[in-house]
């Protein structure tokens, strides 16, 4: 496999097709990463007033009504709950349009958002089942060890609240053995969740390209990708750390383009706080202003990213079956000039 000519084809994909970094940022929602912003200062008017015991009404409302705030809370949840099953199941589609536009790249020259799309939808449903059952053997260990700790804590509190009886003290004993068990089986269950993730992220990454290319279902796309693992696992191995190289440096170059963005607005902040010990507004919203700023182009280089790292795997999955050249054509070489 030519590594360079792999990862320099992906590079020129990602820059020249720019509509994949849409589906790229979409993956990228849909994949749980998510930042937040907190201690971006205090206002001390709103401190002045609770330190010297006015509170405002609506939080003497709430203090009185348990039941208000319970409410706003389980709205709250189903909000949330709802906006992560929606940005999931868009993340979901968007990584095969990623798939899906790559492989239209290499096979018809170019590719739009919409059929991207339209091939990421029409396969959701396969996708979906691929997440799930790669994901069972991970949720069946979860249940088991929360049933033990459950079993084992429960056991531990019949047993010390019998009294300080002999057979209490006994039993005490026994469960304490049984915690020593317990908590061993569940060290060497997470270990074995952490090797399956491993080869979770392989059945993951071939399997999506199985359903997506060859048109495989759930359980022949896990097959596929099994076999694709197994038969390139060198391959693999070295691809996989070439990209953590490049993931580290896209890292690097986040975190210095972020510091050039929030040294001119959150170094003022710091010396206004620093000289008046409290904020004023203009210092904030030019905190505020920076934060969001570093948010977007951070949305923006992880969307690039996550299309480049797509492409990648997908240049190399097309080698690994037989539907690419590992190396770049050469041109044929021209005949001999007649003589003269």
């Amino acid at each position: 496999m030519d590594f360079g000519a792999t990862v320099s084809r992906a590079l020129k994909i990602t820059w020249e097709h720019k509509v994949l970094w849409i589906l790229g940022f979409l993956a990228a929602l849909g994949s749980g990463g998510t930042g937040s912003v907190g201690n971006i200062g205090r206002n001390p008017q709103i401190t002045n007033r609770f330190s010297s015991g006015e509170t405002p009404p609506w939080f003497n409302n709430l203090v009185s009504n348990p039941n208000t705030i319970l409410s706003i809370l389980a709205a709250i949840g189903c909000v949330v709950l709802l906006i992560g099953i929606v940005l999931w199941v868009v993340g979901l589609i968007a990584r095969g349009g990623l798939i899906a536009g790559v492989q239209q790249i290499e096979t018809d020259g170019d590719t739009t958002f919409g059929s991207a799309w339209k091939v990421g939808a029409a396969k959701f449903w396969r996708l979906l089942g691929l997440d799930i059952l790669i994901a069972l053997p991970v949720i069946i260990v979860g249940i088991v060890i929360v049933v033990m700790l459950a079993v084992s804590i429960g056991g531990i509190i019949a047993a010390s609240s019998g009294g300080r009886s002999r057979a209490s003290s006994d039993m005490l004993g026994m469960l304490g053995m049984l915690g020593i068990t317990t908590i061993s089986v569940i060290c060497c269950l997470i270990c074995l969740v952490v090797l399956y993730s491993l080869l979770a992220m392989a059945f993951q990454t071939f399997g999506e390209r199985a359903i997506v290319i060859e048109n495989m279902g759930v359980t022949a796309s896990i097959s596929r990708a099994w076999a694709v693992f197994g038969a390139n696992l060198g391959n693999i191995i070295l691809l996989a750390l070439l990209m953590l190289v490049v993931s580290f440096v896209f890292g690097l170059v986040v975190g210095a383009l972020a510091l050039i963005v929030l040294a001119p607005t959150l170094l003022p902040l710091f010396l206004d706080t620093s000289r008046s010990g409290a904020l004023s507004a203009g210092m904030l919203a030019l905190a505020v202003i920076g934060l969001i700023l570093v948010a977007i182009l951070g949305a923006v280089v992880e969307s690039v990213f996550v299309t480049f790292n797509s492409a990648t795997w997908t240049l190399a999955y097309r080698q690994f079956i037989g539907i690419a050249p590992p190396t770049p054509a050469q041109p044929a070489a021209q005949p001999p000039l007649p003589a003269a």
